[in-house]
Parts: structure tokens; sequence; C-alpha cells
């Protein structure tokens, strides 16, 4: 559940496997080295002239606001969001591909898997490996998200900057050029992508998707939203369903990636030691053809009414029992008190402090693992208990509890100050993190908003209890799902 991810304790082998990486960097980041690995020093010179990327910072002005983008259109029919940050050793690029989320989901999570095995010039990973390794440890990874009802395909580069290359220019420009590559000259063989490729990566993309029941929490949580929303896109995973697998052929996937190519919403952020100008200079020169565009994407979907809350029951072979709640809240990034519902969250379920870890898990002991996770895009929260499964009504019964002291407005003034501290330190984290500040400028401009840092910063801190209190009246609760063995 992609858009939810920020808020919950974190799936991450099976977001590890989603994501597929071309080549390694050090641990903890990369680097920007001395010495050029392998045959590098003997091609830097050669390497073609760019527009001037670098600067002194000292000679540049500071924009007035680091954590802010600017934003270009580029001839190739997306939008350049460029961050001039000095604190960065290297250029990070994030590449959005935004389409509609429906019954095209498996055919999408397959194509930037397979774009990974091979371009024109570099038609295996091997080649595209040392490639990489050439342009002084440069990464290049994809992922898919989910936001509400559109999926979105992520392309990752990180590449060091010009400046730190010895003697070097143009490093940064051939690392976007094999971006590029990737994206518009895969391998191709009589037309279509390699069916052996294929027939490889539908199979790690079958492993990843039965592989989500090996973390349980993911499980449960993901099968009571699917559930919850049976009849809604929003009931599909992001990485599809291994029951298309068998109908995905060559040609189709080909004519599939031809269309997403041509038609996807684009948005392109670039962030690092840069200037602005000659930065988007070389997008449109780098990015410099026509893409048709024409793809619509479905407005947000409006809130689904509640009726009586439905019980669902599932038997696996499991050590621990999981219950999960589903509510129905219709805040979004539109419409309600989207500050309230955090700062709701917060104290519900999101930190150690918070109500469901201090009275399921340490008062009453009865689970071994108790948070909430809210999804602002459909309205929906998540509450999730790993617990014996003997416990299950005592457990429903303190988590609806915990709802109910909320939405009284029982709030204590430490709960308060600690929720509102936590998140202010995440954001104070963000500033350091520029894929972070990416992720979350990418969402809210989804919905049409504009994300403002010191602003929300400031939202934050006026939330009270009278806010959170009316945040988690709006909670209805629609779905229970119990696993156990």
């Amino acid at each position: 559940m992609s858009a939810m991810k920020k808020g919950a304790r974190k799936a991450s082998a099976t977001k590890a496997s989603a994501r597929t990486a071309i080549a390694r960097k050090p641990e903890g980041g990369m680097k920007a080295r001395g010495k050029a690995p392998g045959n590098a020093r003997a091609t830097v010179k050669a390497r073609r002239k760019a527009p001037e990327v670098r600067t002194k910072a000292r000679a540049r002005p500071r924009p007035p606001d680091p954590n802010r983008f600017e934003r270009f259109p580029l001839p190739w029919g997306a939008t350049l969001h460029v961050n001039s940050s000095p604190k960065q050793k290297t250029v990070l690029v994030k590449a959005d591909f935004t389409g509609n989320l429906d019954g095209t989901v498996t055919r999408r999570a397959l194509i930037p898997m397979v774009l990974r095995r091979g371009t024109s010039r570099f038609p295996d990973m091997k080649a595209m490996h040392r490639h990489m390794e050439n342009l002084y440890g440069a990464s290049l990874a994809s992922d898919l998200a989910k936001v509400g009802e559109w999926h979105v395909m992520k392309f990752r580069l990180e590449a060091v900057n010009d400046r730190f290359v010895p003697g070097g220019e143009g490093v940064f420009r051939e690392a976007l050029d094999f971006l590029r590559e990737v994206l518009e000259e895969p391998r191709l063989v009589g037309g279509a992508f390699d069916r052996g490729y294929l027939e490889q990566e539908k199979h790690n993309l079958r492993r990843t998707i039965e592989g989500l029941i090996d973390d349980k929490s993911h499980y449960a949580l993901e099968r009571c939203l699917r559930e919850m929303c049976a009849g809604e896109e929003f009931r599909r995973y992001e990485l599809g369903d291994v029951a298309d697998l068998p109908g995905i052929d060559a040609l189709a996937l080909t004519a599939s990636w031809r269309e997403w190519l041509a038609g996807s919403p684009a948005d392109i952020y670039v962030s690092g030691d840069i200037d602005v100008g000659a930065t988007r200079e070389l997008f449109a020169e780098v990015f410099s053809g026509r893409r048709p565009g024409g793809l619509e994407l479905r407005p947000p979907p409006s809130p689904v009414p509640v009726g009586e809350p439905r019980t669902v029951e599932e038997r696996l072979d499991v050590n621990q029992a999981k219950l999960v709640l589903g509510f129905r809240h219709g805040v979004t990034y539109m419409d309600g008190d989207l500050e309230g519902l955090v700062m709701m969250n917060g104290v519900l379920g999101s930190f150690s402090h918070s109500k469901l870890f201090q009275n399921v898990r340490e008062k009453a002991s009865l689970a071994y693992d108790a948070h909430s996770v809210v999804e602002k895009t459909k309205g929906l929260l998540f509450v999730v208990c790993g617990i014996a499964p003997e416990n299950r009504e005592k457990a429903l019964d303190i988590c609806m509890a915990q709802v109910r002291a909320l939405q009284e407005g029982d709030v204590s003034e430490e709960e308060l100050i600690s929720t509102r501290e936590s998140f202010l330190n995440s954001l104070t984290m963000m500033e350091d993190s520029p894929g972070d500040l990416m992720e979350v400028d990418a969402v809210w401009r989804l919905h049409g908003r504009e994300f403002d840092l010191p602003a929300y910063r400031k939202r934050l801190r006026a939330v009270g209890r009278d806010r959170i209190a009316a945040a988690a009246g709006s909670l209805r609760l629609d779905t229970i799902y119990f696993l156990r063995s």
C-alpha cells in the first residue's frame, strides 16, 4: 500500500523485492571517488560537452527556500522539478510516470523490470553494470507505487556531480543519457522485448507477489484492504496479480510500453548542488523528443458510504494471529482537516508513545505489536495488531476504546507534545533527504496542491485536542479482518 508507507511500520522485504537496481553503490550513500574505476580515466576527456551544471556555491545566490522546487515544462512532454541544494555531493534524479490503477497493473509492473535488463547499446545487465561503474559508480533503480487509484512507475538515478570529477565534465550528462536510453531504447528482438528476459522477469514477479505472505502483518493489511475495497480499483496490489502473468507475451508488453511511454503524465525531479538554469537546459537537450501524451488521469475517487461492519476470517499456518480493523474517514489531501487527521493518527498508533501501543501492548499485554496506518487519498485508516488468537475480542475492545477516547478528546498533554515533536523531527530529517522531499512533493502535486514544508510544519504545530477529536469523529469502522491458524 504505497500511499501509506510513510505512516506504517514498513514491509521492507516485499518493498525491496519490488525494487530493481541496475548498479550497486556503497552502503550509506554513494560517495564521489578520487579516481575513476576501470577505463573511466581514459574516457573522461572524450565525454561530450554539456551545459555547465556546476557552479561554485558562493557565486550562486541561494533560492529563497531550499526545500522547494522550481518547475519548468520540457519539450519531451514532462514537467521538470529542480531543487538546488548545496548539501549534496551527488545529483539525484527521479522520473515518475503516472497512470490509472486498473486491470493493466501487472503489465505496468513488468515494464520497468524488463527495461532494466538491457538497452540498444548495452544488451544485458553485465554491460549495464559496467557502464554505470565507469560513470563513477552511478546507480539506477526502478520502483512502483500505488497512490489512491493511480499507479506510478518510478525510476531513480544518482550520479556524481561533475564538480567532484577530477578534470572531467559530462559524467552527469552521460548518466542522464543512460536513463533516457533505458526508458526509450530497450533491447528489442524482432520489434519486441527479449522473450527470454520477459519470462525470467515474469518468474521474478510471481515470486515477489507470492512472497507477500512471508510478511504476515503486511499480508493481513493487504487482505483487509482487498476485502474492504472489493468493488474499487484501490483493491489492486501495486505489483499486480499472478493470474495475469500467463497471458502477457512479449508483443503485448512491448505495445503496453509504447503506450505508456507516449501517453503517461511524466514528472522529472532533480536535486543537487546545481545551477537551475543550466540544469534546465541540459534536461531539455537530453529529453528533446516529443511525446504525444494524451492519457487522462481519473480524478480522485469520492468517499464510499459505510454500512454495518463486515467480519472476514482467514486461516493459515501462522505463529501469531493478526487483527486488522479497516476504517473510512473521508479526509483527503483535497478535503477536510489533513493536519488534524495526521495528528490524530499519530496519537492513535504511529509511535511507541501512542495509545494503541501503550494500551494494547504495554498495559494489557495482549499484542506483540499494535499500530495504525492512515491513507489520505481514498480516506482510509487501518489498525493492525499481532495477537494470540484467544485474545481477539479483548484486543478488539481495547482498540475501539482508544478510538472512542480520541473522539471524546481524551488526549493528554504528553501525548500531544510527543506526537507533535515526533512529526516535526521527521520533517526536519526530510530537509536532509532529497528523495523523501521529492516523494512528498509528487504526491501533493498529484492532488493539485503544492507542498510548502515551513507552512505544513506551522499547520501541524497549530493542531490541538479539538481538531484531533474532530478527525477521530470521522472514523467509521468498515471491515474487521482476522488471520489465524
